[in-house]
């Protein structure tokens, strides 16, 4: 017998079951009125001792004048049998049959039903409904439910960023560590501190565009041939190691070091323009090497400082992304932040008194409280995701989710809101457009300077000082063009996915695999002439001379204006 469903609550023609749940799954089934699912009730009837040790106040009757059955007393008066007998004998009611639980304790209640996902965790059976598959947020204490056969992660999701990620770091390894080293041998020929000076900040460039494609190899490695396609089981372990966290600090060092080092290379090299033209070159000396091992060692300091500072543990409390624990103590599924901690530990305690300013490490010792000493031999085993940890690519965290723990947070009501916006991002993203800006802006007056010298002194007349000035003007264009596509819709989108206009959280990958590194591959061409002279070596064994054909008309006339530029601003 089932319970009087309202007529509302009957289709009038097969639907759906699959998201349908308890007594109204097992009514729709078993009327045949489910397009995919079958009755889940035994053709078996209760008999007079079915049920053993429950249901002590059981009245006995006769069911269908064929057999001794018993019904009983509910507390409204009324008298009903509506009970589904478990494999092992045990009895429930319609309503727990399923409904996602095992309540017969031998799964018998929920073998039959089509509304379910089985976790793949051994010894031990979880039940999810269908739609927790697959939908982005972890369910399964084991992670099946978003890594299996239709759904999984891994670090590097489709072929084409995995192909980019390793020409990207190919490429930048090979150009800037031809540029670096070159570079460096060049500063003992050095004859004035401005070209020391120069020549060092093009040093710095090629170093941090250089580590962003060591950086970019050994994802790919990871990606490759560590993790494959285990990632998604695995990212845990991967999210929360020294190995995510070392490449994180090496990507946000050498992109700032790299923007840093471009940043004051302007600038410098606009000052020696616009400065007085019979101010003597001050030769190299010691004060001029203290000078350019002053400037340099500050860039240095600052990219690696903006680095580690989230991985200080005193500010772990704004810093940590959340807690992973083993499966096996099944409190806490993925890697729950602060505010699921909360939430449970408030619940768990029944205290108000656990807030989102409670810190990390008090929240791991009332996690600990919930469990025996004996089970967790006295600490419950958990590792934390820093602040790196956000995706499987460990980048700075540009792309913040609205419920991530590192946001400034607030209280209204019961919800855990972001209010202030991320400090730390938006001043990362301030910073670098700032830095954008200088170097646009420096090399646009550059530029005009050297233009309207050109017409003062009647220069623009002569046909090579005309096409100097050309050749100026398209390195220009290429320096702030290349800055402007890396950087500049990147950060609008960190903008407007902060401010919750769009949605960006699946671009991250994208832009870090494919946009981002395109200025290591470029800059070692712009501000280096030995990139060329290596590739055509290269090019000249390899047979291929078209390609030499190419590079040559491309940047021979870049080449020489840089080489002059330098001479000049000295």
């Amino acid at each position: 017998m089932f319970s009087e469903l309202p007529p509302s609550s009957v289709p009038t023609s097969k639907v759906d079951c699959r998201w349908l749940f308890g007594e109204y799954y097992v009514y729709l089934s078993c009327m045949n009125l489910c397009i995919n699912s079958t009755c889940t009730l035994k053709n078996t009837h209760l008999t007079h001792n079915s049920c053993p040790g429950q249901y002590p106040n059981r009245v006995y009757t006769l069911a269908n004048n064929s057999f001794l059955s018993f019904v009983t007393k509910s507390e409204n008066g009324d008298y009903e049998n509506d009970y589904f007998q478990c494999n092992n004998s045990k009895c429930i009611r319609y309503d727990q049959v399923c409904d996602l639980i095992n309540d017969c304790g031998d799964l018998s209640d929920e073998v039959g039903c089509t509304n379910h996902m089985v976790c793949g965790m051994p010894n031990e059976t979880q039940l999810i409904s269908l739609s927790q598959r697959c939908d982005g947020r972890y369910d399964c204490f084991d992670l099946t439910d978003e890594c299996n056969s239709d759904c999984t992660k891994e670090i590097l999701e489709n072929s084409f960023l995995k192909w980019m990620c390793w020409l990207m770091g190919v490429l930048a390894v090979l150009f800037n560590a031809t540029m670096v080293i070159q570079t460096t041998i060049s500063l003992k020929s050095c004859r004035t501190g401005g070209m020391l000076v120069t020549k060092s900040l093009i040093a710095l460039v090629g170093l941090g565009d250089l580590m962003i494609g060591v950086y970019l190899v050994v994802l790919s490695v990871y990606d490759s041939f560590v993790y494959g396609e285990n990632f998604c089981r695995r990212q845990a372990e991967w999210l929360s190691s020294h190995g995510c966290m070392l490449l994180g600090v090496i990507s946000t060092s050498a992109s700032q070091l790299s923007l840093f080092a471009m940043t004051t290379l302007s600038f410098i090299r606009m000052m020696g323009v616009f400065k007085n033209s019979m101010t003597a070159p001050v030769p190299v000396n010691k004060k001029a090497i203290l000078k350019t091992v002053c400037l340099v060692m500050t860039i240095i300091t600052t990219s690696l400082a903006i680095a580690v500072v989230p991985l200080i543990p005193y500010l772990e409390d704004y810093f940590v992304q959340g807690l992973y624990y083993d499966a096996k103590y099944r409190v806490f599924v993925g890697f729950p932040n602060k505010a699921k901690h909360v939430e449970i530990l408030q619940a768990y305690f029944n205290s108000t008194n656990i807030t989102v300013d409670t810190t990390w490490k008090d929240i791991g010792n009332r996690v600990n409280e919930m469990f025996s000493q004996t089970m967790t031999n006295g600490s419950l085993s958990h590792r934390a995701v820093h602040f790196y940890g956000n995706d499987g690519v460990c980048l700075f965290k540009y792309f913040v989710r609205n419920n991530d723990a590192t946001r400034s947070i607030g209280k209204q009501g019961s919800d855990i809101i972001d209010y202030k916006g991320n400090i730390v991002v938006w001043v990362m993203l301030i910073l670098n457009f700032l830095c954008f800006g200088m170097i646009s802006v420096s090399y646009i007056l550059i530029a005009r300077k050297a233009e309207r010298s050109s017409m003062r002194t009647g220069q623009n007349r002569n046909p090579d000082v005309v096409q100097q000035n050309r050749t100026l003007q398209r390195k220009v264009l290429v320096i702030i063009t290349t800055d402007f596509l890396c950087w500049v819709p990147f950060i609008f989108i960190c903008v407007f996915h902060s401010l919750n206009v769009i949605d960006a959280t699946s671009w991250y990958a994208t832009f870090a695999m494919t946009v981002l590194p395109l200025n290591s591959v470029i800059n070692p061409l712009l501000y280096d002439n030995s990139i060329e002279q290596f590739v055509r070596r290269m090019c000249q064994k390899l047979g291929f001379l078209w390609i030499i054909s190419s590079l040559q008309r491309s940047f021979s006339e870049t080449k020489a204006n840089i080489t002059e530029n330098l001479e000049l601003e000295d």
